[in-house]
């Protein structure tokens, strides 16, 4: 009998479904609308909703991306500060207002940039047109002369120069954006792709309040969930009464097989969820049956889970991955 599946022809297969569904270009938030406009863009069309240039030498950008850690918010600055021909220095990211911050929905799987970027991309290209509008007429040359070096405006054939600064005050934004103004090539970035200084590490290194985590609430407490060694195992019992008896301990929670704790400080909590860890005992359904899978059934089961579908075996309750590892630990051990 051949017994070479292994956890990585497993992983594998799984992996080709995961990149078959994440490349599906029917799921992208960039994909664009029929005008060619970010979709992003189009539904939060006006375009002092993502930024606004200041008479005070900076440009306040908006976005509805989270910084978490990702570094995302540099790399929107860099994209806006390139769109525009401003150093990124000169940038001021706002944090994500719900009454101020454009509706991007969530911050997630990797779509700030590919997403966030684009709409961020395409609004400031829109902006630095308006300006360039306004900075002809003001130097009395046709925009397409006019040269800008870190919001500073000349023609190239005639006299004078004048400021995005200067001009904040005599240009409006409050309007949709059109879609009809291209971005820049990629070929002419000279700030995206290169190294700058990450925004969100000064906050970390100092410790100040950055992430929804550090947020404390007025008789605030803290939980925290005993997860179950699988998503078939059953809570047999448990001993609660030592650990309420644990400092800080407001209540334990047993619901079913779910089982958490409340704590009036954070380290408190964990350190009850895993005392309550410890004191609970669970079921977990057919691992002797798991061991007993032949290859064939194995094969057929990573043949089900790679395609999407509930494993399971003649009918009988679901199997979980859990009895898969397991499996596969026997056929590889030669039982």
């Amino acid at each position: 009998m051949n017994r070479d599946l292994s956890r990585r022809e497993f992983a594998a297969g799984l992996a080709g479904i995961v990149v078959a569904f994440s490349m599906a270009p029917a799921l992208s938030f960039a994909a664009q609308t029929g005008s060619g406009m970010p979709a992003m863009l189009a539904a939060n069309r006006r375009l002092d909703a993502w930024l606004r240039i200041d008479p005070v030498g900076t440009v306040t950008v908006y976005t509805g991306r989270v910084e978490l850690g990702q570094g995302n918010l540099t790399a929107l600055a860099q994209i806006v500060a390139d769109e525009l021909d401003v150093a990124f220095e000169r940038i001021r990211m706002i944090p994500v207002d719900t009454m101020r911050s454009p509706n991007e929905g969530t911050t997630a799987g990797s779509n700030s940039i590919e997403a966030g970027g684009a709409a961020l991309r395409a609004a400031a290209a829109e902006a630095r047109a308006i300006v360039l509008k306004r900075a002809g007429e003001r130097l009395s040359a046709p925009a397409d002369t006019l040269i800008v070096n870190d919001g500073i405006v000349i023609a190239r054939d005639a006299p004078g120069r004048i400021s995005y600064w200067e001009l904040a005050g005599e240009i409006s934004l409050q309007q949709d954006a059109t879609g009809s103004v291209a971005a820049k090539p990629a070929a002419t970035h000279k700030i995206v792709g290169t190294p700058a200084p990450r925004i969100d590490i000064p906050g970390k290194v100092l410790g100040e309040p950055m992430y929804v985590q550090d947020m404390r609430l007025p008789g605030m407490v803290f939980g925290r969930v005993v997860r179950p060694p699988s998503d078939a195992a059953q809570l047999i019992s448990v001993d609660e009464a030592a650990v309420r008896a644990m400092p800080g301990v407001i209540r334990v929670v047993r619901d079913g097989r779910f089982l958490g704790v409340v704590a009036e400080r954070e380290e408190q909590a964990i350190a009850a969820r895993e005392a309550l860890a410890r004191a609970a005992r669970w079921q977990v359904p057919r691992v002797a049956r798991a061991r007993s899978l032949g290859e064939g059934e194995v094969r057929s089961l990573v043949r089900e889970h790679t395609a999407g579908r509930q494993l399971g075996l003649l009918g009988e309750p679901r199997v979980n991955v859990l009895e898969l590892n397991l499996a596969l630990d026997a056929l590889a051990e030669g039982r």
